[in-house]
């Protein structure tokens, strides 16, 4: 079955954050997501997830103020320099921390900018971003997310994701491929996981509606998992959702699937 992993910045929160790792490892995960690791020191986060025994699979892109209910920086014109400076502080954590993939989120569409050049800032970023790490063995992602959680959100489709890493044109970008948000701005959850395939550098899920663990919304993760470990698929196909109650307790799917 696919090669699990955990997203301790949203799972898990029954610990503190350094204990996250050691959590993730006691329930059977070799490796874990980090949203945003950047509240604590890069060499805490590697010294806990190594004396864990657990691989950092990925970090984001610092945001901005994307969190707070701004743009973001990845497709807002005039914040290139920002972007730039989010780009070293994430390859500092991602050196550290040994983390070979970090994911762009693109951000909302700001007020007054067109699509067509808030599209074209994005593919400029995503070159730097790319190039910025090429010499480090990273791949940079790029992850659709739907609008109803994230309102003007540029990129919601996968085929436009996919047609804006094409015109990026670098070796080492990928699509962030998440279920959840697939289920909710497009479904077809397998055959648009398959037509993806060749760009993907990781997967995510999470059920809907309320982005809880799978088994209580309308997601058939059998046919999901099933899906993905019959498509010769071998990256780490990370949970991340919001547990409705102590995160061990939600694992049913784990022991099902795992």
């Amino acid at each position: 079955m696919p090669r699990f992993s955990i997203n301790v910045s949203m799972m898990l929160n029954e610990h503190a954050f350094v204990d996250r790792f050691q959590a993730a490892a006691d329930l059977g995960f070799a490796g874990v997501d980090i949203q945003f690791p950047y509240d604590h020191a890069a060499d805490a986060v590697a010294a806990r997830a190594a004396a864990a025994g657990v691989e950092v699979v990925l970090i984001n892109l610092p945001v901005g103020d994307l969190l707070g209910g701004g743009d973001g920086l990845a497709c807002v014109p005039g914040r290139e320099n920002e972007f730039a400076a989010s780009v070293e502080q994430a390859r500092a954590y991602a050196t550290a921390i040994g983390a070979r993939r970090v994911n762009v989120l693109p951000g909302r569409l700001p007020q007054g900018v067109s699509p067509e050049v808030a599209r074209a800032t994005l593919i400029g970023n995503l070159r730097r971003a790319a190039d910025a790490f090429a010499g480090d063995g990273v791949t940079v992602m790029m992850e659709p997310c739907n609008t109803r959680d994230v309102p003007r959100y540029l990129v919601s489709r996968m085929g436009d994701a996919l047609a804006i890493l094409e015109e990026a044109e670098r070796f080492n970008l990928g699509l962030q491929f998440d279920f959840y948000h697939r289920q909710i701005t497009e479904g077809d959850l397998i055959e648009g996981f398959r037509a993806c395939l060749p760009r993907i550098a990781h997967v995510q899920f999470a059920d809907v509606p309320g982005r809880r663990e799978p088994g209580t919304g309308e997601i058939a993760f059998d046919r999901v998992f099933a899906a993905i470990d019959s498509s010769g698929y071998g990256g780490w196909v990370g949970a991340e959702y919001r547990p409705a109650g102590r995160t061990a307790d939600t694992l049913g799917w784990l022991r099902r699937f795992g």
